[in-house]
């Protein structure tokens, strides 16, 4: 009975503190509300493809970005649409004598350099270097997944009527991107087959929406960010719905997460580096292999769907490899040790991004694509339809 007491007391004390507590927060809400001071500052995703490197200015401007690695600072310039190149909209919009070449992925496509040397830069000059008059539009954007890349293409570039569309695909972490169910456009069973679906808001706030005025609210959900809190709880959501779906545990989805913890690697400038290049991917099929079958199911209905809607369009699909995959010697020893930690090798990473490269050739050829095979810069297969860049 004095225990019943002691707890039915300390519930009341809790509860009247945690009133005041609460009615203090409202009050100061509410001040803030009507004086106007402290407004919220929310970041809206974009409602079609999630979010976009650059939006649309209506006019020619110059971006820039800070190379991680060595701190170098670099200006390339956009036309009005947002797009990487030095060529107005107007101008594109007009010209018929020369050959556009649409191109998007992810980071590796936007990537922080001069627009002359990214991939679509060398492109551009090396064909009007032989004679080829062209211009190259890119449009990439950091973690975008192959599905975001085809929707922007069609957001951004379809405009300019291109006659080829070039989708670069990174091997390392673009087919687990696939599967990912977060502020991007996403791929949801219908029927026997795949529909496209709207951004889940998570790290973007829900554009459209009633506009929101709580400051309390507001500086609670930005200390979640903040803290990372907010991204485990939604990563950890999307993977125990994954793990129902192959009927596994939660015994691996916390081993899963605990991988992720150990992937980071304090001496990198990015500690989450090798994780977010192609580790992360690596972890997710070898707790779940199922997934790794149905991100394959999914590129395969993508290029289907891209070559559907564009029967007349030149496709090329073009993989870009890992640090891992390129072999680079000698391994760095960051990575090694990193690796080290895991339930993962070196080794079985590097078979199985080549597996998945070489699922990309069979893919092209089965959807009527060209292939650019980008680790083999000599020759290629009898009976493939590839290029060599």
């Amino acid at each position: 009975m004095l225990r019943a007491a002691r707890i039915k007391q300390l519930s009341l004390t809790t509860a009247q503190y945690g009133g005041i507590v609460l009615a203090t927060l409202l009050a100061i809400d509410v001040a803030c509300i009507v004086a106007g001071v402290f407004p919220p500052t929310y970041e809206y995703g974009v409602p079609d493809v999630g979010w976009v490197a650059s939006p649309a200015t209506g006019a020619m401007h110059e971006d820039r970005c800070v190379d991680y690695t060595t701190g170098t600072t670099y200006t390339y310039t956009r036309n009005e649409d947002g797009v990487r190149t030095s060529h107005r909209a107007a101008e594109l919009l007009a010209d018929s004598q020369s050959y556009l070449i649409g191109v998007t992925g992810d980071s590796q496509t936007d990537l922080c350099a001069p627009n002359d040397e990214t991939h679509a830069g060398v492109l551009e000059k090396t064909l009007n270097a032989s004679g080829r008059r062209a211009a190259v539009l890119a449009y990439g954007a950091g973690r975008y997944s192959p599905l975001q890349d085809y929707v922007v293409f069609k957001k951004a570039l379809l405009k300019y009527d291109p006659d080829a569309f070039v989708l670069n695909l990174y091997t390392g972490n673009d087919f687990y991107d696939m599967l990912r169910v977060d502020d991007r456009p996403h791929f949801v069973r219908s029927g026997s087959g795949y529909a496209i679906a709207p951004p889940v808001w998570y790290l973007y706030d829900a554009p459209g929406g009633r506009w929101r005025r709580s400051r309390v609210l507001f500086a609670l959900r930005s200390l979640a960010k903040r803290t990372g809190v907010q991204g485990f709880i939604e990563r950890v959501q999307q993977v125990r719905a994954v793990a129902a779906e192959q009927g596994i545990g939660l015994a691996t989805v916390a081993a899963y997460m605990n991988d992720l913890r150990k992937s980071s690697e304090p001496s990198l400038g990015y500690p989450a580096a090798f994780s977010a290049q192609m580790l992360n991917q690596q972890l997710f099929f070898h707790r779940f292999p199922e997934g790794r079958a149905e991100s394959i199911r999914r590129v395969r209905a993508l290029l289907q769907l891209i070559r559907q809607e564009n029967p007349g369009m030149v496709l090329l699909l073009s993989p870009l490899p890992s640090y891992e995959l390129t072999q680079q010697q000698p391994v760095d020893s960051a990575l090694l040790r990193t690796i080290a930690r895991l339930p993962i090798t070196y080794e079985s990473g590097l078979r199985e991004e080549r597996a998945l490269y070489d699922t990309l050739r069979v893919l092209a050829l089965e959807t009527g694509w060209l292939f650019a095979d980008n680790l083999r810069p000599r020759g290629h297969g009898p009976g493939q339809r590839s290029l060599r860049i």
